[in-house]
């Protein structure tokens, strides 16, 4: 049975990855040196074109790097500032701008042909009132000063998009606030089961924009040379980066233990329906990756699938991990659920030293029968209204998962 990545699929998904790559964006430099992705780790200058962004582009090879880090989903920058296409765009073409488009070479079906073979869906980042780095000239031909002809051009652009990929694109990410409503009613006519992310802010929204389907953050904060276990949580879709927003001589900032725990405490936090955290990085235009960065990412991924109770989760209802709090020393970790909520699991993320896990009341009054770990039983025991737990005799110091069946 085919998988349908929709909204439902979507508020499920734990992980992704975020590449909100400017290639080739800042090619055509209007004098404000915005940055971008580097060529190689030793030769910082951008693309000299569309075209040789989009040639050099490795479809299967980023593919494969985002299914060794685990992630469930991908969303992947098409366009930014200077608004330069990666793929041979006739909708670029039909308005004068020919150059921003490519002429042979296409990001989209390579990245569809890599992502399709190992079943992650795509999501294509659009900024639709970002224009700090299109040349005037550009601006006029695309109408892209006018706030109507601007929309107008977005959804001949979409259109566009789904007459040449048809449902290999699951949606969109939308910065700078989102977004008209035609928009998004372009998107749904085209896709009603289409995907829609609207960013209104950098860091911890609170409020759904009303034409996104999730409440979306872009970035929350640096994971950079700290125990994540002291960075709070959030339960908008966030995205972290893990080298630089685009490649540019960047180096891998952690190490995979602090981005499992981190990705576990996300996928646990109350309210976290958004899509969960997709991690920031990229390649350089070269294909290769800021230092330890790839690396990093295959380390997460053998984390991600040596533990259960993350893929397919929900937050624990049982016991509830709040927003915004960091994980104390004192705090024994977090917990998630199916949706059905038949199953619990607990991450036990800084196990009691007794050996013997004290747990409070569960918060939506549930009982459990009965304890796992790794398939093998544990002794569990009513303690009042909550329960003991004895730990297995070796813990693991990154996540000891508990199963919990409820009667």
């Amino acid at each position: 049975m085919k998988q349908q990545f929709d909204k439902a699929w979507f508020s499920r998904a734990r992980v992704g990855l975020f590449t909100h790559y400017t290639y080739a964006t800042y090619a055509e430099n209007k004098g404000t040196n915005w940055g971008g992705t580097w060529f190689a780790r030793n030769d910082p200058r951008p693309a000299a074109s569309p075209e040789e962004a989009a040639a050099m582009f490795d479809g299967e090879a980023f593919a494969r790097a985002a299914h060794d880090m685990g992630a469930e989903y991908v969303v992947f920058t098409l366009a930014h500032a200077g608004f330069n296409l990666l793929f041979p765009s006739e909708t670029m073409r039909a308005a004068g701008c020919a150059h921003k488009r490519t002429e042979k070479a296409d990001v989209v079906a390579k990245l569809l042909a890599g992502l399709t073979r190992y079943g992650i869906p795509l999501v294509l980042y659009l900024p639709p009132n970002d224009a700090h780095d299109i040349p005037d000239d550009d601006l006029r031909r695309m109408g892209w000063i006018s706030d109507g002809a601007r929309m107008d051009f977005l959804k001949r652009l979409i259109r566009e998009l789904y007459a040449r990929y048809g449902a290999g694109i699951r949606g969109f990410w939308f910065d700078q606030g989102g977004p008209d409503e035609t928009v998004c009613d372009a998107v749904r006519a085209c896709d009603p089961d289409a995907v829609i992310f609207v960013n209104t802010g950098v860091t911890a929204n609170t409020r759904k924009h009303p034409l996104s389907d999730f409440i979306v953050s872009e970035y929350y904060g640096s994971i950079e040379s700290c125990d994540s276990d002291s960075l709070p949580t959030h339960y908008s879709q966030v995205n972290r980066q893990i080298g630089n927003w685009w490649a540019s001589g960047n180096t891998a900032p952690t190490d995979a233990r602090n981005l499992y725990r981190y990705t576990v405490r996300t996928a646990a936090t109350e309210g976290q329906r958004n899509a969960g955290i997709a991690w920031a990085c990229g390649p350089y235009i070269d294909q290769t990756w800021e230092t330890g960065v790839r690396e990093l990412l295959g380390g997460l991924g053998e984390l991600l699938r040596a533990h259960e109770g993350i893929f397919g989760t929900v937050p624990g209802s049982s016991y509830v991990t709040a927003p915004n709090a960091p994980l104390a020393k004192s705090d024994w970790g977090v917990s998630t659920e199916s949706p059905d909520g038949k199953t619990v699991w607990l991450h036990v993320l800084n196990p009691p030293a007794s050996g013997v896990l004290t747990l409070p009341p569960p918060a939506d009054q549930k009982t459990f029968r009965k304890a796992e770990h790794d398939g093998s039983p544990l002794a569990i025991r009513a303690a009042g209204d909550g329960y003991t737990i004895e730990m297995p005799a070796k813990c693991d110091p990154i996540d000891t998962v508990i199963r919990l069946t409820s009667a």
